[in-house]
């Protein structure tokens, strides 16, 4: 079998290339599962920012790194930005010449979030879309925690000049949401593993087929295991992106209430994949005239895996205040590690976490529920203790390699198949 995946990473291809990729992991992870399948052909299209850059073979695998060019210039880089176009159709030549030269059986798509699905009414090879986020929902938030005013207000405006920045992203994603809507109506079958990404597929492409299929986290989470601290103080761990709708202000509001409502105890509250400097935390210390560092908040940039993991087992509780996400792979990974976690009720969140059996969830944007899960858990170990087991049990069948594995190759089949009963059916 021939399989042709679109990706928004190199993925295991990043070594050969001698990048480091910190997103994508789940990626790296199918692909080394899937390629030790006997039969299969593995071809993986990504973008690539190097111009030069030639198909390659590492391992079991052909990647084909496609660049896109961007505009040369100051001016014509900020008139690019302030345009808020979203490229459609640009790569589409390099995409269909690639699916030339490979020849799939079956073409697997990574997200409706990119140009990629463009290609689904131009080609008579079976397409799936590996449901990943969703723009249309994501715009829809984009304001919940951090309002339209507070960006305008609060951003660098030297940023905003430049057509960088909170605000052109939404008018930027707004558009390319439409373009998701396009990709939705002309793929006929998608795969996914919430409630939430189900629901939205019923919604944005009717009479589509829907296969449920879960997600290969990062090997090193299989093995680690977590364990309570006996330290006096408490460390709660969050994994945050520069990104405006994942509940930063939620963290600096609630670790303000704690300081109240736990007077006796010290907790630290540490941030991966957040930089002080970028606009999320500038603009978050802006609005509320306080620092993140002198409310033990702590910044640390995105991670290499170990060393998150390190962090992870350090802490006493995981806590993911995000305003939308489909199946966060931070809360995935928490909760495979036996971590506790307090989670929000926010896309496809309450599809991974039973609700007081395997972490607690709260309602996003609200930091006094949030406040308050964090208290029962800091007053009562051996709860958190019995949440983290309990998530634990369930991340490791969720995320079984082989299970996911076997369920990927069933579906490529089943379409397959059902593209010769039709070609049959016609002839």
């Amino acid at each position: 079998m021939r399989v042709l995946w679109f990706t928004n990473t190199p993925s295991l291809g990043a070594s050969y290339l001698q990048a480091k990729i910190v997103i994508g992991g789940w990626i790296e992870s199918l692909e080394t599962e899937i390629t030790k399948m006997p039969g299969i052909d593995l071809g993986i299209v990504f973008k690539w920012s190097q111009p030069g850059t030639s198909s390659f073979t590492s391992g079991q695998t052909k990647y084909y790194p496609v660049f896109l060019p961007t505009p040369q210039g100051r001016f014509k880089k900020i008139s690019k930005r302030w345009s808020h176009r979203a490229d459609s159709e640009k790569s589409l030549k390099q995409y269909l010449d690639i699916i030339n030269e490979f020849n799939p059986d079956v073409i697997h798509i990574f997200g409706t979030e990119s140009d990629f699905g463009l290609i689904i009414p131009k080609v008579s090879i079976p397409c799936i879309i590996h449901i990943q986020g969703n723009l249309v929902v994501s715009n829809h938030k984009w304001f919940s925690g951090i309002s339209y005013t507070d960006v305008l207000k609060y951003s660098k405006k030297s940023m905003m000049l430049k057509g960088q920045g909170f605000l052109h992203d939404y008018f930027f994603y707004r558009n390319e949401a439409e373009r998701e809507k396009e990709i939705f109506q002309n793929c006929r079958l998608f795969m996914g593993r919430t409630d939430w990404d189900k629901y939205l597929t019923l919604a944005l492409s009717p009479g589509s087929k829907y296969f449920h299929c879960e997600e290969i986290m990062r090997k090193q989470f299989y093995d680690q295991y977590w364990m309570q601290g006996s330290s006096l103080d408490y460390t709660i761990v969050s994994t945050i992106r520069n990104n405006i709708y994942k509940g930063l202000e939620t963290i600096l509001e609630c670790k303000k209430i704690l300081q109240t409502s736990l007077p006796g105890c010290n907790i630290k509250w540490k941030i991966a994949g957040l930089k002080s400097e970028e606009e999320i935390a500038y603009l978050t210390e802006r609005k509320y005239r306080e620092k993140f560092i002198n409310n033990d908040i702590h910044l640390m940039g995105p991670l290499q895996v170990d060393k998150l993991i390190d962090e992870m087992l350090k802490a006493d509780l995981f806590v993911h205040p995000s305003h939308i996400d489909n199946s966060p792979n931070s809360v995935c990974e928490a909760m495979m590690l036996g971590m506790p976690v307090i989670a929000t009720y926010a896309g496809g969140t309450p599809s991974l976490i039973q609700n007081k059996k395997e972490g607690l969830l709260v309602q996003d944007g609200d930091p006094y529920a949030l406040a308050g899960a964090v208290v029962e858990l800091v007053n009562n170990k051996k709860y958190a203790m019995e949440l983290g087991a309990n998530a634990r049990s369930r991340a490791l069948a969720r995320h079984d390699k082989e299970c996911i594995v076997q369920n990927v190759l069933t579906i490529y089949n089943s379409i397959i198949g059902d593209l010769k009963k039709t070609s049959l059916s016609i002839a």
